[in-house]
């Protein structure tokens, strides 16, 4: 092979291997670090974070800490993909209106929703799903969230302020809120934090299996 074809040939071996470093990411481990900087480092990569609460009861810890992720530290990536991290409460699932969750980032110079000059804008604000589990009890109601919104608009946390009275309609009404995003807040002229207030509505709607005409046929072995 000639010096030229060769040269050629590194050329495109390095431009193929450049177009794969461009084109695709490797996730970071992020198993055990809280959450917030885990959070801004798949922010940062141009990954989307997706959280999953664990179901244990962790009321002695202080922190939440990434518990597990998907996919695993050192897969391969692109942007805009999305990284699901488990991570623990610090406390009971009932407790939402006690707890911020869960990004614990900088609270401070936090201005009061009702004395900032210009609002957070909502740019993507989802309506909350209505959790399964509170079917069997035919609940329609409501729960007030606030959302922490950073300077640049990202949301770093939400709490319940009024709770719905079931702590699944909450825990969907929190994670909902996380995922919004808006436009920073303004006080004179400068970005600031500010808890923006989001009512969330969950409405029963009865499961029509059935067609109405169709009667179901009763359990021979049950009472009549």
């Amino acid at each position: 092979m000639s010096p030229r074809v060769t040269a050629v040939s590194c050329l495109v071996v390095t431009l193929a291997a450049f177009g794969l470093a461009a084109d695709s990411l490797t996730v970071p481990k992020l198993v055990g670090q809280d959450i917030y900087h885990a959070h801004r480092a798949l922010r940062k990569l141009g990954l989307v974070s997706r959280f999953e609460q664990v179901d244990v009861d962790t009321a002695k810890v202080t922190l939440f800490l990434v518990t597990s992720q998907v996919p695993d530290s050192g897969a391969r990536t692109e942007p805009g993909d999305t990284v699901v991290l488990g991570f623990n409460h610090p406390g009971m699932l009932c407790y939402w209106n006690q707890s911020v969750i869960p990004l614990l980032g900088d609270f401070e110079n936090t201005v009061s929703f009702y004395k900032v000059q210009k609002p957070p804008q909502p740019i993507v604000v989802e309506p909350a799903g209505y959790p399964e589990v509170l079917k069997q009890y035919s609940f329609s109601g409501a729960a007030d969230a606030e959302a922490l919104v950073d300077f640049d608009g990202a949301v770093l946390a939400a709490r319940i302020v009024r709770s719905s009275g079931y702590a699944a309609a909450d825990s969907s009404a929190c994670a909902t809120a996380l995922r919004g995003s808006f436009a920073p807040a303004e006080h004179f002229g400068q970005p600031v934090r500010v808890w923006f207030p989001l009512p969330y509505y969950f409405q029963f709607k009865e499961d029509k299996a059935l067609p109405n005409s169709v009667k179901q046929i009763r359990d021979p072995t049950e009472p009549p």
